[in-house]
């Protein structure tokens, strides 16, 4: 009888757990100013997330324009961005992976398996 009553808790404890993750996440949709460290140093981008047909893009935004990401992933409060740039003639795969809050994104950078940095990303206010 006991052991009854104790898979009959836990069953409901299990329930109750899938609602408890769904809880809304942080919504990404907006303009970051995000800051990345690597081994040659600090540099400052705007990040721009938007919503497409396919999903969620992101687009890095600087003084010589705007391109997007290779790919952009938003799961949960989960975010992955991949971005290839030209380094001293080479390509460069720099995936950048981080925790989603309200207001920040913070986590870190793999700079195509040479290094690894860090960035961290704050909302901007909306004009």
């Amino acid at each position: 009888m006991k052991l009854t009553g104790l898979a009959f808790v836990l069953s409901l404890l299990l329930m109750a757990l899938p609602s408890a993750q769904s809880a809304a996440a942080p919504d990404v949709i907006g303009e970051w100013e995000m800051t990345t460290l690597s081994p040659v140093g600090e540099s400052t981008n705007t990040v721009e997330f938007r919503k497409s047909p396919e999903g969620i893009k992101a687009f890095a935004k600087g003084q010589q324009g705007e391109r997007p990401y290779d790919s952009t992933k938003v799961e949960g409060n989960k975010v992955q961005l991949v971005l290839t740039i030209d380094y001293e003639g080479q390509p460069m795969v720099i995936t950048y992976e981080g925790t989603l809050t309200d207001n920040a994104i913070n986590g870190s950078a793999d700079f195509g398996g040479l290094a690894i940095g860090s960035f961290s990303a704050t909302r901007k206010e909306k004009k």
